[in-house]
């Protein structure tokens, strides 16, 4: 078991970002979003016009590419900056042309395994919130504490909805939905790495709960874990 690492799983618009950038600032953790490193080599196809059914492509720019999360705990907002190769591509990996990708370049088996690989480093040294849709169940199921995140349809689209106009664009809610629903499915259904509730993971309904309630209820999860663990030693 790995003491000091908490993973957040979930679907998108169950939560994960805020409340997994919310715990790392208040204990003190670095901040691992795993989703970005998939946008960022999706932002990379892109960029490269590269066909997204051409893995070894793909994984040979993926390879060659340094990705980098730089933590600035000041804002939820503005959390993490991802660079590729030094350029901040924090803002691009964000558009709806990587995000309506992301999901399809995240099924190939040849680019999970090298991200899940660097992610494992990533956590080497403990202190880690890890933010995916594998953290628990393939990046770190040794953490000591595994979250599942979750939220109604409904809920979720809605939150979109949110981000989307804070944002200043503008995108119906019926297309929300059929991106979400089909995103789950893309998620849920792909070979490796699916989304699922990890083994001993704790699955948290955000719909009808305020981010503080939902941190403060890991957090005590977390301090549970930690201090039982001290006083088995």
């Amino acid at each position: 078991m790995i003491e000091k690492v908490i993973t957040i799983d979930g679907p998108a618009g169950s939560g994960k970002s805020t409340i997994s950038k919310i715990l790392a600032r208040e204990l003190n953790f670095k901040y691992i979003d795993t989703g970005a490193m998939y946008r960022a080599i999706t932002f990379l196809v892109l960029q490269n016009n590269i066909d997204h059914r051409d893995e070894k492509t793909i994984l040979k720019i993926a390879r060659k590419a340094k990705i980098t999360l730089d933590n600035n705990p000041i804002s939820e907002s503005k959390y993490t900056a991802v660079k590729i190769n030094g350029k901040n591509v924090t803002n691009e990996i964000r558009s709806n042309e990587v995000g309506s990708l992301v999901s399809i370049i995240s099924k190939l088996s040849g680019v999970r395994r090298y991200l899940v690989s660097l992610q494992k480093d990533l956590i080497k040294e403990g202190k880690a919130v890890l933010e995916g849709r594998d953290t628990g169940s393939v990046v770190c199921p040794e953490a000591i504490l595994k979250i599942y995140l979750t939220a109604s349809l409904d809920e979720r689209i809605d939150r979109r909805d949110l981000q989307i106009k804070s944002k200043g664009k503008f995108m119906e809610k019926d297309k929300i939905r059929a991106e979400i629903i089909s995103r789950d499915k893309i998620d849920s259904g792909r070979k490796d790495s699916p989304l699922i509730i990890p083994e001993n993971g704790i699955m948290i309904d955000t719909s009808d709960l305020s981010i503080k309630e939902v941190v403060d209820k890991i957090k005590k999860l977390y301090y549970e874990r930690a201090n039982a663990k001290n006083k088995a030693w």
